[in-house]
Order: C-alpha cells, then sequence, then structure tokens
C-alpha cells in the first residue's frame, strides 16, 4: 500500500499500517468519521450514502466490512412509522477513527 509521504518515508508508520490499513479507504474512514460525530444517534444507511455521495455497490460492502469487523453496528429502527436500519460506531471504530484522525493531523501540520 503507498501511504502518504511523511518525513521523507512514502510508507504509513508501521504500527498504525498494521491496525488499520484496512480502514483506509475514503467509504470507511468517512462512514466512521460521521458515526463518531453523530454518537448515539446513528445514522441511517441513506443518511451515509447521500452525505459521502456513494452508489450502492461502494457504501454497502464497506458497511458490511466495518461491521463484520466490530467498528460499527446496525440495529432495526422505527422511524415515522418506517423501519430502518440505523448504523452506529462500537467503541472499537471511535478509538480507530480517533487514532487515525491524530495521524492525519500531524501529516497536515507537518506540511504547513
Amino acid at each position: 500500500m503507498m501511504g502518504i509521504a511523511v518525513n521523507g518515508s512514502n510508507d504509513l508508520p508501521y504500527s498504525l499500517e498494521k491496525k488499520y490499513r484496512r480502514l483506509l479507504l475514503y467509504a470507511r474512514i468517512s462512514t466512521l468519521a460521521m458515526l463518531d460525530y453523530y454518537g448515539k444517534d446513528g445514522l441511517s444507511y441513506q443518511d451515509i450514502k447521500g452525505a459521502l455521495n456513494l452508489e450502492d455497490g461502494s457504501l454497502a460492502p464497506n458497511l458490511l466490512w466495518l461491521k463484520n469487523n466490530h467498528y460499527i453496528k446496525s440495529e432495526e429502527v422505527k422511524v415515522e412509522n418506517k423501519q430502518i436500519t440505523a448504523y452506529y460506531i462500537e467503541e472499537k471504530g471511535s478509538k480507530a477513527y480517533k487514532e487515525i484522525k491524530s495521524w492525519l493531523n500531524n501529516i497536515l501540520h507537518l506540511q504547513d
């Protein structure tokens, strides 16, 4: 995987790559960011899809990957007499998002 250059290196820090390299995809990290922001309120599939401007073929498998790896969870909820699936961030997902966000902030800070 090609990373962003940090201190002359073209690789992600080893510890970050080892833990999160499969999370560093737009659909996955953006979903975690949104779910972390909304916290216990969660978001519907349609909310995530619309906000990230993703097609079903991209969003659905990434949500499934996040769910199967315990970064997010889903629940069926009733909203305005309609049953929908709501997605929520798990503790593991929140921790991963915060670590990746910190790493990205450090990169941006180094480029200033």
